[in-house]
């Protein structure tokens, strides 16, 4: 399967633009990544200084150049302010057909507030309608119970069976393209 994210889709929503990562987001991703509460149930490297997180922004520019993932800013239309952030990746990983995961994370000043179901709406239309795909995963800690209730909502399925190699705690949500 073969994507273009050029020009880059930039997602609106009725409270949220969804849009490019850039180098003027270092500071507010360098925050957003280093925070312990949204680091709580991810296993990532955590950047040190503002050159690690535009080292970060220069390597997702590399991946949706190169249309093997696309990474949108979650901005508030009212503040344009960075709220998080959404993606998707891995495309037809496992010689499945029309497959991405999903990643995200939210600041905890936006959470409980549906800002990331309003962004997962956009996301995953766009995934099924523009990209044509079959099936959207999201990998997240058993612990996160806002993520898996932010799953269920949206539909995904706990799959037991499937495992996040390297990351024993995570567990599989699948959500299947309506027929």
């Amino acid at each position: 399967m073969s994507h273009n994210f050029t020009p880059f889709p930039v997602l609106e929503t009725e409270r949220l633009t969804l849009r490019e990562l850039n180098l003027d987001d270092a500071k507010a991703i360098f925050g957003l990544r280093t925070n312990k509460e949204v680091n709580e149930f991810i296993d990532r490297k955590v950047p040190r200084n503002l050159s690690e997180a535009r080292a970060f922004i220069d390597l997702i520019s590399k991946l949706t150049l190169n249309n093997v993932g696309i990474f949108w800013v979650i901005e508030s239309k009212s503040n344009h302010q960075l709220m998080g952030t959404i993606g998707l990746r891995h495309f037809d990983d496992e010689d499945e057909e029309d497959y991405a995961e999903i990643g995200y994370e939210i600041d905890p000043n936006y959470q409980q507030k549906g800002f990331m179901s309003e962004a997962f709406d956009a996301v995953i239309e766009y995934g099924f309608q523009n990209l044509g795909l079959k099936n959207i995963e999201a990998y997240t800690h058993y612990n996160n119970e806002a993520s898996i209730a932010l799953l269920e909502k949206q539909n995904f399925v706990l799959h037991p069976e499937r495992r996040d190699e390297g990351f024993e705690n995570n567990r599989s949500y699948r959500l299947e393209v309506s027929s």
